[in-house]
């Protein structure tokens, strides 16, 4: 059964995502970094339950389904479209990087060194394929007090790794699936609590403007977070400003829920995030291309904010036809099943 307040909260993520990767100013790129990935994190790991897979057999079939499918998918057609069009037009064209550094790059899953040129956000599905495999082997046998304590280690051999590992950076982003880990494993562990605890409208008001005022604060304080550079400032302050920003999204969704506000397209987009994440950049591409090549307007114009979210806003619902055709006759390619 679907959860509105949850599509509402994964419709802004991945907005939040889509516009990380326009034109805003840095001040608001320090914002959106602050949550918006651990955010995605612990949305994933809401609606996880060991009691729907038995066995790890069954699990890792689901995982992979759902998560590397989709990852080869969308690296080869983007990687195609990359290497026939993208790296040929535009301020983005690298004409000196090697065909074959990206492509190799689907093995490696990282986002740095230009090895997923072709297409950055991708990294989070392998992220996220080690984050929930490593949360299922490790947590499967232990009890609920043990696996709130082995949060707290992961998040301290993620702090230890991020202190005194500067360049090694292990393929599908196995560094960044400890720290991961602690997001994922809180939306799991909590998930009868974020999905079940009906709040007053006032409390979910004051805790909206409350995580909203630190999410504000860490911003400034740590400045732009990278989480698939493995950057994160200030370990202490990343962890404090991801929960706020975790508690946010939840409140001002749960919000928006109990107002009675029916927002069909966010819940459209939020039942769909996965193919607004594999190709928000090519529809990007593309909003570009018309924006010079047929309305003959320079890119300068998604310069301010304003024009930043148009131009964000602009790519999401060109995603649209595409969203309704892999729904309806390639579902299987973006881990879903027939109707």
């Amino acid at each position: 059964m679907r959860v509105k307040w949850v599509d509402y909260a994964k419709a802004g993520s991945i907005l939040l995502v889509v516009m990380g990767h326009a034109g805003f100013p840095e001040s608001v790129r320090s914002v959106i970094y602050v949550f918006h990935i651990p955010l995605f994190f612990f949305l994933s790991g809401l609606f996880f339950s060991f009691e729907k897979y038995p066995e790890y057999k069954t699990f890792l079939k689901n995982r992979f389904l759902q998560l590397v499918v989709p990852y080869l998918f969308f690296n080869i057609i983007t990687y195609l479209f990359w290497l026939t069009v993208g790296r040929q037009f535009g301020k983005d064209a690298l004409f000196d990087l090697d065909p074959l550094k990206p492509l190799l790059g689907i093995l490696y899953g990282n986002a740095t060194g230009h090895f997923l040129e072709h297409n950055v956000p991708l990294w989070f599905l392998a992220c996220l394929f080690i984050t929930e495999n490593l949360y299922f082997l490790v947590f499967r046998k232990l009890n609920r007090k043990f696996q709130f304590f082995v949060l707290i280690l992961a998040a301290l051999v993620g702090y230890f790794d991020y202190k005194y590992n500067h360049n090694l950076r292990f393929p599908w982003g196995m560094n960044i699936a400890v720290v991961m880990l602690v997001f994922y494993g809180t939306g799991s562990l909590l998930r009868f609590w974020f999905l079940a605890e009906a709040k007053s409208k006032l409390i979910l008001f004051s805790e909206t403007v409350i995580s909203a005022v630190v999410v504000l604060l860490v911003a400034q304080w740590n400045g732009k977070i990278e989480v698939s550079a493995h950057e994160y400032g200030h370990y202490l302050y990343f962890l404090v400003g991801a929960f706020a920003g975790i508690l946010f999204a939840v409140s001002l969704s749960k919000l928006i829920d109990q107002a009675g506000l029916n927002l069909n397209f966010l819940q459209f987009i939020g039942k769909n995030t996965l193919i607004v994440l594999a190709l928000h950049l090519t529809a990007g591409s593309f909003v570009k291309a018309i924006t010079v090549y047929a309305l003959h307007l320079p890119l300068t114009i998604f310069d301010s904010p304003g024009a930043a979210f148009v131009y964000s806003l602009a790519s999401v619902v060109s995603l649209v036809p595409v969203i309704i055709i892999m729904n309806r006759f390639l579902p299987f390619l973006i881990g879903k099943s027939k109707a």
